[in-house]
C-alpha cells in the first residue's frame, strides 16, 4: 500500500516539475512587446527647410533600428523613406533632414524586432509643405531728423491677415525688429510708419512671418539716411563764423602793416595766423561727419578751397619782398573766388540767410 502511494507521489512531483521547466522555458523565450513614440520638430515646414524627427522605444535598449514611411494619406499607400535612426542607450532616437516632398503628406516610425522584443509601427503624423512666400519693401531714401519713416510692402501670394515685421540694422549684420507689426490687406498689401531713428545711415527689411499656409520671408534691404539738417547748419555757421572773423583780423593787420615801419615783417605775421585758421576750418569741416546728402560735395569742393587758402597764406607768411608779396596775394584772390560761390550754395541748401554783400 505504502509503495503505490510513494509511486503516486513521485509521479505527481515529475509532472510538477516538468510544468516548471516548460512554464520557464517560455517565460525565458517569449516574445516581449515594443512600444515608440515619436514626433516631427513641426507640422508644417516651407520648402528647404530643416525637419527632425524624434522619439523613444520601450523598453530602452540601444540599437534598436528606427525606419520611417509616408504616404498622402493615412490609409497609405504607404512607402519607405530613405532616412532611419538608431536607439541609444535609453531608447531615445533623432535624426534632422530636409524633406523633399510636395503638398501634404502623413508619416509615422517602424521599429525593427530585435531579439525578443518586436517590431512596432508608430501613430502617423501629419505634416504639410507650405506654399513659398516673397515680399517687396518701398521707401526709405533721405529723410530729415524727426520725420517719421513710412514704408509700403507687398506680400506673395496675396493673402489676407499676413503678419509682417519690420526689422532695422546698422550694419546689415545684426537685425532687430522696430516698430508695430502690420497685417496685410487681402490684396496682401501693407503700411507701416514708426518714428524716426537718430541720425546716420540705417538698414531696413521686412519680415512676413510664417503660417500654418504660407513659408516666411524676408524682404531686400532699404536704406535710410536720416539727416540733421538744423545741427548741419549750426556747425557750418560756427565753423564759417570763426573763420570770417579770422579773415576780418588779417585785413585789420594788414591795414596795420601798412602803416608800421615794419610793413613786410607784419604782414608775414598776419599770412601766417590766417593759415592757421584756414587749416583749422578746413579740419573741422571734415571732422563732421553729418552733413546732409545735399551739400556733401559742396562741403569737400568748400574744404578744398580753405587748404588751397592756408597754402596761399604760407607762402605769404615767406614772402622775401612786397612785390612777391603782392604778386602772391593776387594769385590767392584768383585761386579762391570759386569759395564765395559755394559758400552761397552751402547757406542756400542748409536754409541758412546769406551774408550780407557789404
Amino acid at each position: 500500500m505504502r509503495s503505490k502511494e510513494l509511486v503516486a507521489l513521485v509521479s505527481g512531483l515529475a509532472v510538477l516539475i516538468i510544468f516548471a521547466a516548460v512554464s520557464t522555458y517560455f517565460l525565458a523565450f517569449r516574445s516581449l512587446p515594443t512600444t515608440v513614440s515619436w514626433a516631427p520638430s513641426v507640422s508644417a515646414i516651407a520648402p528647404g527647410g530643416d525637419l527632425t524627427l524624434s522619439g523613444k522605444v520601450s523598453p530602452a535598449e540601444s540599437g534598436r533600428h528606427v525606419s520611417f514611411e509616408s504616404a498622402p494619406k493615412t490609409q497609405g499607400p504607404w512607402q519607405p523613406m530613405s532616412q532611419a535612426a538608431t536607439t541609444d542607450i535609453n531608447g531615445l532616437f533623432t535624426i534632422t533632414f530636409t524633406p523633399q516632398f510636395a503638398g501634404s503628406i502623413v508619416m509615422r516610425a517602424m521599429v525593427d524586432p530585435a531579439g525578443r522584443y518586436l517590431a512596432v509601427t508608430g501613430v502617423s503624423k501629419p505634416l504639410s509643405l507650405l506654399s513659398l512666400s516673397s515680399i517687396i519693401l518701398n521707401g526709405g531714401g533721405t529723410i530729415p531728423t524727426q520725420v517719421p519713416l513710412k514704408f509700403s510692402l507687398v506680400v506673395s501670394p496675396p493673402s489676407v491677415a499676413r503678419t509682417v515685421q519690420m526689422e532695422q540694422s546698422s550694419d546689415k549684420v545684426r537685425w532687430v525688429p522696430v516698430g508695430p507689426s502690420a497685417r496685410t490687406k487681402t490684396d496682401g498689401s501693407a503700411s507701416i510708419s514708426m518714428p524716426s531713428p537718430a541720425v546716420g545711415v540705417w538698414s531696413y527689411r521686412a519680415r512676413v512671418i510664417q503660417d500654418d499656409k504660407f513659408g516666411g520671408a524676408v524682404s531686400p534691404i532699404v536704406g535710410v539716411t536720416v539727416e540733421d539738417i538744423k545741427a548741419a547748419a549750426a556747425t557750418y555757421l560756427r565753423i564759417t563764423n570763426v573763420w570770417n572773423a579770422s579773415q576780418r583780423t588779417f585785413g585789420t593787420a594788414i591795414d596795420r602793416a601798412n602803416a608800421s615801419t615794419d610793413v613786410l615783417g607784419n604782414l608775414r605775421s598776419a599770412a601766417l595766423v590766417s593759415s592757421a585758421a584756414d587749416t583749422s576750418a578746413a579740419a573741422q569741416l571734415r571732422a563732421y561727419g553729418s552733413w546732409p546728402q545735399s551739400v556733401r560735395s559742396l562741403i569737400d569742393q568748400i574744404i578744398n578751397q580753405f587748404v588751397v587758402s592756408a597754402d596761399s597764406d604760407h607762402q605769404l607768411s615767406a614772402a622775401p619782398d612786397l612785390a612777391s608779396w603782392n604778386t602772391l596775394m593776387t594769385q590767392e584772390n584768383v585761386a579762391t573766388t570759386p569759395g564765395e560761390g559755394l559758400a552761397t550754395l552751402i547757406r542756400q541748401a542748409l536754409g541758412l540767410p546769406q551774408r550780407p554783400t557789404s
